[in-house]
């Protein structure tokens, strides 16, 4: 029903999540990023938000990535109906697809990259984002542009068999400013997407905007 990835970026300290799917409004539901701690998808059959802020807090109180998506596995009994992908601050990454996912599922884990997806279109959408994502990132796109150049190959593969509906980008690095945004419903919900972010970022009051706001490397601004 749904296809993301999770990415590191090569300064080690900026986590993104990216997601689209069939149905609406997404962003309340499938990504979940905690600056300096980790990030998660959470997804499939029968979505747990709970699954992604559990995990997130276990990486928050010091556990690993594996036995700590391990337990949440062992705890939910509707984990076969899941499909969860959990990443810390590092990057190491863990996750499972529940066998009562709709197929075609798939799910990459690497260090600093993970790729998940259940009712694909196909069995490229996974493959085409990977690599998308890996030659945007070879020739220095920030991770914004990575993430959703990932996001649009997934959807030239086959997507969500059902179509596309919405779409979310995460982006934050410790102490940073977010970048947060959703589409909740449209029929091309990638394309726009990418177009909100491309608004945003061709704004100059909105940018003189983010240039004044304090962070963690210059608390003063005003």
């Amino acid at each position: 029903m749904t296809f993301s990835l999770i990415a590191l970026a090569p300064d080690r300290r900026t986590l993104g999540v990216a997601c689209a799917t069939g149905g609406p409004a997404l962003g309340g539901f499938v990504p979940h990023l905690q600056a300096g701690v980790g990030a998660a998808v959470t997804q499939g059959y029968s979505t747990s938000v709970m699954a992604a802020e559990r995990g997130l807090g276990r990486l928050a109180a010091g556990e690993a990535v594996t036995p700590a998506v391990a337990e949440l596995r062992r705890a939910d009994r509707g984990e076969a109906w899941r499909q969860l992908a959990l990443m810390d601050s590092r990057g190491e990454v863990a996750g499972w697809t529940g066998a009562h996912n709709v197929p075609v599922c798939d799910l990459h884990l690497e260090p600093g990259l993970a790729v998940a997806g259940n009712m694909l279109g196909s069995d490229e959408v996974v493959p085409a984002m990977i690599e998308a994502y890996r030659q945007a990132n070879a020739s220095g796109e920030a991770l914004a542009e990575a993430l959703l150049a990932a996001l649009v190959a997934g959807q030239q593969a086959g997507g969500d068999r059902r179509g596309l509906v919405s779409a979310a980008l995460k982006v934050r690095a410790p102490g940073g400013l977010p970048l947060d945004l959703r589409i909740d419903h449209s029929s091309e919900a990638v394309t726009a997407l990418n177009e909100l972010h491309r608004r945003l970022q061709a704004d100059s009051d909105f940018q003189a905007f983010l240039s004044r706001l304090p962070t963690e490397e210059a608390p003063g601004r005003y």
